[in-house]
Parts: C-alpha cells; sequence; structure tokens
C-alpha cells in the first residue's frame, strides 16, 4: 500500500512538473513592431545581398526580430523573413501585398501596418490598411479599415479578415448662426472616433477591443448625446467573421 501511495505521489508530481514546464516553455504570443534605424550599414549591405530587389528602398526599410530570432524586413508592400548564423544572414521567405499607386487613389491610400500579429506561435499575419479622407464645409473625417493577411511558409499569403472597421475620426460643423457660436461655448463641432486594439489570447484566437466616443457640441442640434463605449470581440481566425458585431453607428465607411 505505502508503495503504491509513493508511486501515485510521484506520478502527480511528475504531471505536474511537465505541464509547469509547458507553461514556462509555451511564452505568451506578442504583437510585435516594426521600426526604422535598427540595422547597421554592415547588416543592411549583408541583407541587400540577399533581396537585391529591396535596395533601393532601404530608407524605407523597417525591422524586427521574432523570438526565434528571425528576422523580418518591411518595405511598403515587401515583407521578408532571413535566419541569422555567424556566417551572415539567410532569406527564408519572402513576401508581396500588392498596394495601388498613389497616383491612382485621389482620396485614398494603402500601406502595411507596422506590426506583425502571431496567429499561433510559428505563423504570423500583416495587415493590409485602406485609408479614406473626406472634407466637407467645417468638418472632415479619416477612416482606416483593415484586410489581415496570413504569411505562408510557401511564400504565398491567405487573407483570413477582409475591411474591418480599424480606425476613424470624424468632425462635423455645429455651428452656423452668432447664436451658436455664442452657446457652443468654444466647442463648434460634434466630434467622434473608433479605435481598435487587439490583443492575441491563444494561438488562432485574437480579442478585439473596440473603443468608440463622441462629443456632442453644445450648439449641435444632432439631438445626439456625449458617450463613450467599448466592445470586446473573440476573434476566432479559423473562421472570422465577416463582420465584426459593433453597432452601426461606430462603424463609418465614409460618406461615399
Amino acid at each position: 500500500m505505502l508503495t503504491n501511495k509513493m508511486i501515485l505521489g510521484a506520478m502527480i508530481l511528475l504531471g505536474a512538473s511537465t505541464c509547469l514546464s509547458a507553461s514556462v516553455l509555451a511564452a505568451p504570443l506578442q504583437i510585435l513592431e516594426f521600426k526604422k534605424g535598427q540595422l547597421s550599414a554592415t547588416e543592411q549591405t549583408q541583407l541587400c545581398e540577399q533581396v537585391k530587389e529591396l535596395c533601393q528602398r532601404k530608407p524605407q526599410w523597417l525591422s524586427l526580430k521574432t523570438p526565434d530570432q528571425s528576422l523580418w524586413l518591411l518595405s511598403e508592400g515587401n515583407i521578408a523573413q532571413f535566419s541569422h548564423s555567424n556566417s551572415g544572414f539567410k532569406v527564408l521567405t519572402q513576401w508581396q501585398i500588392p498596394l495601388a499607386p498613389a497616383e491612382e487613389m485621389a482620396r485614398s491610400k494603402q500601406f502595411i501596418f507596422p506590426k506583425l500579429f502571431p496567429m499561433d506561435q510559428n505563423r504570423y499575419a500583416v495587415a493590409l490598411i485602406d485609408t479614406l479622407t473626406e472634407s466637407y464645409s467645417g468638418g472632415g473625417a479619416s477612416v482606416e479599415r483593415a484586410s489581415f493577411y496570413e504569411l505562408q511558409n510557401s511564400g504565398q499569403t491567405h487573407r483570413f479578415i477582409e475591411n474591418y472597421p480599424f480606425n476613424f475620426s470624424r468632425m462635423i460643423r455645429a455651428c452656423f448662426s452668432e447664436q451658436d457660436y455664442e452657446n457652443s461655448k468654444g466647442k463648434c463641432h460634434d466630434e467622434d472616433g473608433l479605435s481598435l486594439d487587439i490583443r492575441p489570447i491563444k494561438p488562432m484566437l485574437w480579442q478585439f477591443r473596440y473603443r468608440y466616443s463622441l462629443d456632442v457640441s453644445p450648439a449641435s442640434d444632432s439631438g445626439e448625446k456625449s458617450f463613450k463605449g467599448s466592445h470586446n470581440l473573440n476573434i476566432d481566425l479559423n473562421k472570422a467573421p465577416e463582420q465584426p458585431n459593433i453597432p452601426a453607428e461606430w462603424d463609418y465607411e465614409g460618406a461615399g
């Protein structure tokens, strides 16, 4: 009986130790930021030997290192991953996400958001941001929508989220008469905006944290009241919804 208890105790201890080791080894998923000016002249020269087509855009290079010490470069719509050893850098994979030429986009533009989003410990994604700016008498708006692309080992990309609300800010004129200006207390615009914060929870699960605010001018005739709200959504990356479930007034896409 004593021997059985000792064996059982050892098994429990071993199981606890195994779980602890697994939790220590499984580092939390973190969003990583591409930054400028992190590469020395020597490193840039070595990298140019690997990706000659990107060398003309060296001033625009952004870089980061992932936990496995891989080096990543971002330049406009081009992304490259390198391994590093005593012999130098070696390109592992390259991806390209086509961006619409600026001259074709009168009121809008596209860019890769300078962050690397982990899908699991070994898979990453980037966000393509579509921006729209609009102006009207005494006001205007800036709108950003995001599409997320998985960077596959083959060098291909897979879009798994399309045209999600990412950020917007808007001002609408509220003062038109002398009395409006007197009643405005120095605030002659209704202003509202949306922001998004993304948090990886576990492999293939992100939390989207939307924050919305509406600040109404005392002179406004909109009938609205100032308001602040938030909404957290858990997004399964295997089957992301077509659009996030947020209030319609938070989801401004532009006046069209």
